[in-house]
């Protein structure tokens, strides 16, 4: 449920946020004691090549434009997430260090974040930090550490992940997919929140997601748990933290992902996070109970797409406030973009997707081609449609048992330009 020194833990909804500030607890609140031819030749050429890439560039950010104009919000459900035994994914992140503060945090522009809107937006992911590679696997949640207590508690399915670029470096956030409330998340595992004591079970379930979710929708919650952390110059301290969390759905659109998953519809969420924090003094004052000590705040991002889920994940520096938050002025102490995922649709038959589609303009028809998916006997629809609006305009072009399908009409410059897509045998796209 939250990010800490090294990594996290990362929910499949979203890197919790990370918890209390332990350097804001200072000794006043702490109740203590105490040129030639061949050269211009290749130079020519480079710049050629630096003309040619600008094209390629330019000409790609206008196929973006183009479809975010017609794009429409995409609805999201508890099947798209990642929740269930024996899905997993691979994502790049940053490595944050918070002994060094938001020296290390990642750059985040206001034109990588966009704005909300009801107008379609495009997010460029592609690139970013891969300091880090994180595997995250879902098993029953008997599988994690002290996983009895979180089953006792109502979870099922419990998220590993793994820091697979340090080792030995593993964490657990215990969830369920409730029929009505969506996924709700019970607590975690993490020596990386705290060493003393990795375990906090919530008092009370939190919801991560509703079960269906499109743009404009809202949700939110609060829980309370209990942990020991380390403060300087006052030790291991016993903790009582209320996380409230409050979510909406404020923009649409497309996002590009990293290879090979590639440009994607998605929804943005927009998350703002409140931590109050209560700290037990008793080891130093001789007297028990909680002591409040005050309030932080964050603010997260995540661009949720069909069939992947949480893709894309940004969490802000803490702040004693939440004016300002949503810029991410100090920038983020977590940027994680899913690269590879394997997501079984649940009990249902698995979900294939196709992958490096693309369309190459040749002077008398369109050239488009596709990875081919494993196995025999595997028939591919390639469909067309000349207006996205209402999402029932798709006309089949042809059905091909190979990996690859010409189109006359896309050569034709008199013709209405044409979208296309392919869909997988077993009938996802």
């Amino acid at each position: 449920m939250f990010e800490n020194a090294k990594t996290g833990p990362y929910r499949s909804g979203g890197v919790w946020p990370a918890g209390p500030d332990r350097n804001r607890v200072h000794s006043e609140d702490i109740p203590m004691n105490e040129p030639n031819t061949a050269n211009q030749e290749f130079a020519g050429r480079r710049q050629q090549a630096s003309a040619l890439r600008r094209l390629c560039w330019m000409l790609l950010c206008l196929a973006a434009t183009l479809m975010v104009g017609r794009a429409q919000p995409v609805t999201i459900t508890s099947a798209d997430m990642f929740n269930q035994v024996g899905q997993y994914y691979l994502a790049y992140a940053n490595y944050y260090d918070y002994n060094a503060g938001a020296t290390n945090s990642v750059e985040i522009t206001p034109t990588m974040l966009g704005t909300p809107s009801a107008t379609a937006q495009f997010w460029d992911w592609s690139a970013g930090p891969t300091n880090v590679i994180y595997r995250f696997d879902y098993l029953p949640a008997t599988s994690g550490t002290n996983g009895a207590d979180f089953v006792a508690a109502g979870a099922n399915v419990v998220q590993m992940q793994n820091n697979l670029t340090v080792g030995n470096d593993i964490s657990f956030l215990y969830m369920k997919v409730d029929p009505a409330k969506g996924q709700l998340d019970y607590g975690f595992w993490d020596p990386n929140f705290s060493a003393s004591q990795p375990e906090s079970v919530f008092q009370n379930p939190i919801q991560d997601f509703p079960n269906s979710i499109t743009y404009g929708s809202t949700w939110g919650g609060s829980t309370i748990f209990t942990s020991v952390l380390t403060y300087p110059g006052a030790g291991d301290l016993p903790d009582q933290l209320t996380y409230t969390s409050s979510d909406v759905v404020d923009a649409f659109g497309y996002v590009q992902l990293p290879a090979p998953i590639g440009l994607q519809p998605c929804i943005r969420v927009h998350e703002s996070v409140e931590y109050d924090i209560s700290i037990d003094f008793s080891s130093i004052t001789g007297q028990s109970g909680y002591s409040s000590i005050g309030s932080e705040y964050i603010v997260n991002y995540y661009w949720l797409v069909p069939g992947y889920g949480m893709a894309v994940q940004i969490n802000s520096n803490e702040a004693s406030s939440p004016t300002g938050l949503d810029s991410l002025p100090g920038g983020a102490t977590s940027l994680v973009r899913m690269f590879q995922a394997y997501h079984p649709a649940g009990s249902g038959p698995t979900k294939t997707y196709i992958q490096n589609f693309k369309l190459t303009m040749e002077p008398t028809y369109g050239f488009l081609s596709w990875t081919a998916l494993s196995g025999t006997n595997n028939t591919y629809t390639v469909q067309y449609t000349t207006n996205l609006v209402g999402g029932t305009n798709w006309q089949t072009l042809t059905t091909t048992a190979s990996n690859f399908a010409l189109d006359p009409a896309a050569a034709n410059k008199t013709s209405p330009r044409r979208l296309y897509r392919v869909l997988a045998p077993s009938g996802s796209k």
